[in-house]
């Protein structure tokens, strides 16, 4: 969404474990190294909305370096700055007399569609996320497609209020069983592209840790986001990232239902197996590969 929440959720991430090579649980019990967070480890920077907190804090240093010097990078520090502050209004000012001053960047087109959606004008604002993905195809680690399927699901469900409960927002179809293969088609990326598994997990991780640092739950678009990341780590992930994300999706109100307790009950059950076993090697199927 802006530079700054990214360099905020680098720092909490960073913070979350002494260890960044935690060992993960597969679909079939296989123990292996997942090269990244898992379980809490994923939820945690939501739940708390650290980033948000980040922000907040070193905000007299933010509007002092605008101050100061009004570059770019300032200014726009300073607009995502009342983004987090709620003054949204004065947000969508502010990116547009940056927009006039330093006209074309893809930065200020995804912050002015941030500032537009959280003031309630979604229509206007996908305007400006497809504009952003135009002017930068590698807008946002490529997961701005996503903002873009958000926006157009949010429309949708203002003319018909059970969409949401119908449809998944990232376009994902997964088996009613305990433990679904992983879809077999996939959504285009930025690029038009389908997404590989990877690309997927990472949009989904991107986006989710940027929205929850703006909505608060419940929340029905994030608890859909939240539902489908879960079952993605379920299907071809570590099993610890689905057990904390089916949690954080209930709180966010995911209907706990009956599908979602049985894959819970398998989780555990296969997490609890798979601890007397060693790490069998890198087995992840939504995993970003070492070399791509």
């Amino acid at each position: 969404m802006k530079a700054l929440l990214a360099t905020a959720l680098l720092l909490f991430a960073a913070g979350a474990h002494a260890c960044i090579n935690e060992v993960g649980t597969d679909r079939n019990g296989r123990r292996f190294d997942s090269l990244w967070y898992l379980g809490e480890g994923v939820t945690e920077p939501m739940r708390e909305r650290s980033g948000r907190r980040h922000a907040l804090e070193r905000a007299k240093t933010t509007i002092a370096e605008a101050r100061k010097q009004p570059s770019f990078e300032s200014l726009t520090n300073l607009g995502v700055l009342l983004i987090y502050q709620g003054q949204y209004p004065l947000a969508i000012r502010h990116f547009l007399s940056v927009e006039r001053r330093y006209p074309g960047h893809h930065e200020t087109a995804a912050n002015l569609g941030t500032a537009l959606e959280l003031a309630g004008q979604d229509s206007v604002a996908l305007r400006w996320i497809r504009l952003g993905i135009q002017r930068n195809v590698d807008e946002h680690l490529r997961s701005e497609w996503l903002h873009a399927r958000i926006l157009e699901a949010k429309i949708a469900a203002a003319r018909d209020p059970a969409y949401l409960q119908r449809h998944s927002i990232a376009g994902l179809r997964f088996e009613a069983k305990t433990v679904p293969a992983l879809p077999t088609s996939l959504p285009p990326g930025n690029d038009g592209q389908p997404l590989k598994p990877w690309m997927l997990d990472r949009s989904l991780s991107y986006q989710l840790r940027e929205r929850t640092q703006f909505v608060p739950a419940p929340d029905p678009v994030v608890a859909n986001l939240l539902s489908d990341w879960a079952t993605l780590n379920l299907a071809g992930g570590p099993l610890e990232n689905a057990a904390a994300l089916y949690d954080l999706a209930a709180d966010y109100g995911a209907p706990r239902d009956a599908l979602m307790r049985e894959r819970q009950a398998y989780i555990r059950k296969t997490i609890v197996l798979a601890k007397l076993k060693d790490s069998e090697g890198y087995a992840c199927a939504i995993c970003e590969p070492m070399t791509e």
